[in-house]
């Protein structure tokens, strides 16, 4: 990113974003997008040189202008106005405009829960381009618009969900291509809206299809709504896809809300509290065979400890991208793994 022109801190903090991702496990937006966003950053598509600021404001709110800057930047920033509002309100919220991809959404809610401060929860989402059908549709009319929560706790590690609309992540149905295997049943719709098992038909003509039907494609209308519409940003086929237009600005909105958990009831009262609804998801009955049920994020939580430990895992698309990056721009002297 340095070798592209990337400020030294706005780099450090996206790297930062994309090592945790890998060390969370969520192998699809991590390092394996590196390259992709780097191309953006040399094509024009994002601006190395934006600064993200404030438009408009309230006490607890903020409309901010990412002008192009790098998602993670933009994000970051959201999430920290977002915190900012709600150390003063008890809640905040920061939409953001002319952004681009932001990668994995819990990067930003995983920010609200380790605010040293104090703890908040975070809520995190972004519309993406069209991706997703939508019941009843035939081809692509909606992104499918990932969402994030985090909810601090005391003993446990903090509740994390971070989902995006469709049944699957389109990264996982492109996992799938670059390994010439077919589709579980369900994932993919074809260019007639007809269930295909083909990956290579995504992004071209076909769709992902959205979790439950009508759930998946309602909680991404108001995704889209959030981030879309009241943001200013681009709303369906108006964002350009990052992952096949490098010249052109996406314009992807993001949504970021904090709050103050020790401003609406005592802290040691709201973490009993807390703690009780985890240990009760952890105790529930077991069906036959099971020794473990999780609450969301536990299982990321666990893999970045054993990253911690053992150092963070790759896959072999995203050692085969970061290679492809390190010959972009001339660094492959730098690469630190051999593939061969």
């Amino acid at each position: 990113m340095l070798a592209v022109g990337l400020s030294r801190a706005d780099a450090g903090l996206t790297a930062d974003v994309l090592i945790r991702t890998d060390m969370r496990g969520i192998f699809t937006h991590g390092t394996v997008a590196l390259r992709r966003y780097v191309q953006l950053m040399r094509d024009g598509g994002i601006d190395v040189s934006a600064v993200p600021g404030i438009t408009a404001e309230g006490p607890a709110w903020a409309r901010i202008d990412a002008r192009q800057a790098v998602g993670m930047v933009a994000s970051h920033y959201g999430m920290k106005v977002a915190m900012d509002k709600a150390a003063t309100c008890g809640i905040g919220m920061a939409t953001v405009r002319r952004s681009n991809h932001f990668g994995a959404a819990s990067a930003y809610t995983v920010m609200a829960v380790e605010n040293a401060d104090r703890p908040l929860i975070g809520v995190a989402m972004s519309n993406t381009d069209v991706v997703m059908n939508i019941p009843g549709g035939r081809g692509a009319a909606i992104g499918n618009n990932p969402f994030s929560y985090a909810v601090p706790a005391r003993s446990q590690p903090a509740i994390v969900l971070d989902i995006a609309m469709s049944t699957v992540a389109g990264g996982k149905v492109a996992s799938y291509q670059a390994r010439g295997e077919p589709l579980p049943e369900g994932w993919l719709t074809d260019a007639e809206g007809l269930p295909t098992t083909d990956p290579g038909v995504f992004t071209v003509t076909g769709a992902l299809t959205p979790f439950s039907a009508h759930k998946g494609y309602g909680l991404a209308l108001l995704v889209e709504s959030l981030s879309g519409v009241l943001a200013g940003a681009g709303v369906t086929t108006d964002i350009l896809s990052w992952s096949k237009v490098s010249d052109d600005p996406c314009d992807e909105g993001h949504t970021f809300m904090a709050i103050d958990v020790g401003a609406m009831m005592p802290l040691d009262e709201y973490y009993d509290r807390i703690d009780e609804l985890i240990r009760r998801m952890r105790e529930a009955p077991k069906a036959a065979g099971v020794e473990r049920t999780y609450v969301p994020g536990e299982m990321e939580n666990d893999s970045e400890a054993v990253s911690r430990r053992e150092g963070v895992p790759l896959t072999r698309m995203a050692a085969e991208n970061l290679a492809g990056l390190a010959d972009d721009t001339g660094l492959a002297d730098r690469l630190p793994f051999d593939l061969s």
